[in-house]
């Protein structure tokens, strides 16, 4: 078995790649707004037209990027922008972001990877995702209500102090917006009664997912074997078919035969390709 093979020229950007998952625990989706899909489509869109970041950020609390009645609500939402996909540390992060916008604001390749990014950067979600979600996919049921998050805020609470400290209403506002931002990216269907749904993913999406976790240190059976395919809804083998569908593009090499994986990476995990 070979292990994941990494060549030179990407080294660089992959250490970038290795930053990108936030590990701290915040309530910070309070009052986000659910996914932000219009607004943050709206900031990758002047970023686009070769505006630099710290002019965007000026622009959005002006109001000259996306309509908000009032200063604290650009605020917020540029808050949650920011942690999301301007801060990652990684510039192709934003520029991946800036070229999936192209397609539109509807768009698998825009929506599905700017879902990735803002699971990566939310540790609750991402560990809501890759274990009740999961979980309730693999036994075909499909029904979520936030009292199922907020069930998962409980046990989750043990090992997160700060969960303790949250007031109730923080907590199930927490849980109300998890759920619709969830939505907003695909993963979740309905307005009152949600259930879950496979989302439509983009081969970008699907490649940058894989560079980070060649960033992180897996290798070989251990990329397929991680749980983070699980923000997809991917089981093993349809990771093996996303894979080798990458490899089709000439993005990787890929093979596969039981448990022996050889993968190596062809492309830079950068706009262009």
């Amino acid at each position: 078995m070979r292990h994941a093979i990494v060549i030179e020229p990407v080294s660089e950007v992959l250490k970038q790649c290795a930053r990108i998952r936030d590990t701290t625990v915040a309530a910070r989706n309070t009052s986000s707004g659910g996914g932000l899909i219009k607004e943050t489509h709206a900031v990758l869109a002047f970023i686009g037209n070769s505006v630099g970041i710290a002019d965007v950020r000026q622009a959005v609390l002006k109001g000259s990027v996306f309509h908000k009645p009032s200063f604290a609500s650009r605020k917020r939402i540029l808050s949650a922008i920011d942690h999301r996909y301007l801060n990652t540390a990684s510039e192709c992060v934003v520029q991946s972001l800036v070229k999936a916008a192209r397609h539109g604001v509807h768009s698998v390749e825009f929506i599905s990877l700017a879902y990735l990014y803002f699971a990566l950067r939310d540790r609750l979600i991402c560990e809501f995702v890759t274990g009740p979600v999961w979980d309730r996919w693999l036994r075909k049921t499909t029904a979520l209500t936030p009292n199922d998050f907020l069930s998962f805020l409980q046990e989750r609470s043990p090992d997160y102090p700060e969960i303790k400290q949250w007031r109730e209403a923080t907590k199930k506002k927490l849980a109300s917006n998890a759920l619709s931002s969830l939505r907003d990216f695909g993963l979740l269907r309905g307005v009152k009664n949600k259930q879950i749904q496979r989302p439509a993913v983009s081969p970008e999406a699907v490649f940058h997912l894989l560079c980070i976790l060649v960033a992180e240190g897996r290798e070989s059976a251990s990329i397929i074997e991680a749980p983070d395919w699980r923000l997809f809804l991917f089981t093993e083998p349809e990771i093996a078919r996303a894979l080798s569908d990458l490899a089709q593009k000439n993005w990787i090499r890929f093979e596969k035969s039981g448990r022996a994986v050889s993968l190596e990476l062809i492309r830079m995990p950068e706009v262009g390709k």
